[in-house]
């Protein structure tokens, strides 16, 4: 991996820091295996190894029932005003957690996330 994508994929994680504030509780992009690639904004690595398995376990369930295939995120909304958000890459993914009490749903669907989807899928090419 050259070092543009690194740092390209650490701005990400930058962006999601500044842009989401203190409704941003933690950040990390990882490979598929579910090792850290960057670092992260309050990083859990076991987090990343459950959401790694996760992802592979919806893509495996989609293609095998036949339905469309995994599309760039998925969302799991949690109990007290949270939800993990999963951007899925090529190459990588990128979870956030995010307190939905400290920042507005609309502005994450609307605005946050089709520009943190670009960015990071220009990350992920260097």
């Amino acid at each position: 991996m050259s070092k543009k994508v690194l740092e390209n994929l650490q701005n990400c994680v930058n962006y999601a820091i500044e842009e989401l504030g203190d409704g941003l509780i933690a950040s990390d992009i990882f490979s598929s295996e579910g090792l850290p690639v960057v670092d992260g904004y309050n990083s859990n690595e076991k987090a990343t190894a459950l959401f790694a398995s996760i992802t592979e376990k919806i893509r495996n369930a989609v293609n095998n029932s036949h339905l469309s295939n995994l599309g760039d995120y998925y969302i799991i909304n949690l109990q007290e005003g949270t939800l993990d958000l999963v951007i899925v890459g090529d190459i990588f993914q990128w979870k956030l957690l995010i307190n939905t009490n400290k920042i507005k749903l609309g502005y994450i669907f609307s605005i946050f996330l089709p520009e943190a989807i670009k960015r990071f899928k220009e990350a992920e090419k260097g």
